[in-house]
């Protein structure tokens, strides 16, 4: 590393803390990926894909996979339930 990438990382850690940064980098999902998201917890729901297949392509635990599948059911239940009676 040159000595001015050095004291520039100095610099970033003095201000940010030990990673150099405030918070992630990340983007926003994209649209896409919502509705890939989407479909996995769909796919769960119907049995489909186990939970620990859910986990283990998304790199989620299974308590944070489980909370939200939990919240999509209330998204989509009362959509699900409507789509089913006609």
């Amino acid at each position: 590393m040159t000595e001015a990438r050095a004291k520039a990382w100095n610099t970033r850690r003095e201000k940010y803390g030990e990673r150099g940064h405030s918070g992630a980098y990340q983007r926003p999902p994209s649209a896409i990926g919502r509705r890939a998201l989407d479909l996995v917890l769909r796919l769960h729901d119907e049995a489909t894909l186990s939970e620990g297949q859910c986990c283990a392509h998304l790199d989620l635990s299974r308590v944070e996979f489980r909370r939200m599948h939990d919240d999509w059911r209330q998204r989509h239940t009362p959509a699900l339930q409507t789509s089913h009676d006609q």
